[in-house]
Formats: C-alpha cells, sequence, structure tokens
C-alpha cells in the first residue's frame, strides 16, 4: 500500500494516499472523543481497494488523534 498522508485540520484529520485520489476526512466529535469519517456516507459501494485505504486510514487517523491528545 502506498504511503498515507495524515494532515491536522482545525477539528479533523484528512487521509490521502499517495498516488491515488483515495481521501477521507474524520471529524473531532467533541462529545464522545470520537472521529466521524464524514465521506463514507456519500459512498453508495466501496471495491476492495477503498476498503483496505480505509482500514489504513482508521488506523492513521486514530493513532494521530491520540498523539494530538484528542482521544
Amino acid at each position: 500500500m502506498a504511503e498515507l498522508c495524515v494532515e491536522v485540520l482545525e477539528n479533523g484529520l484528512r487521509v490521502t494516499q499517495r498516488g491515488t485520489p483515495f481521501v477521507v476526512t474524520y471529524m473531532r466529535n467533541q462529545g464522545s472523543q470520537l472521529l466521524e469519517a464524514q465521506e463514507l456516507l456519500a459512498l453508495p459501494e466501496i471495491d476492495g481497494q477503498q476498503a483496505s485505504f480505509l482500514a489504513a486510514a482508521w488506523k492513521a487517523a486514530y493513532a494521530k488523534a491520540k498523539d494530538l491528545g484528542w482521544l
């Protein structure tokens, strides 16, 4: 899998995969210490590559959120 980039936003994290169109933004939920993926609600179906990206992106975002003290 290509390298993932995690960008810190004001109230969330954006994860992209270099060399692909894959991107997912996890917004910080202040009330419950959760990260909510915004784009997933708009995807009618996902293929295997997208599913692999989303699994890796979640792990990267979760690790970054912990480092930032959000979780």
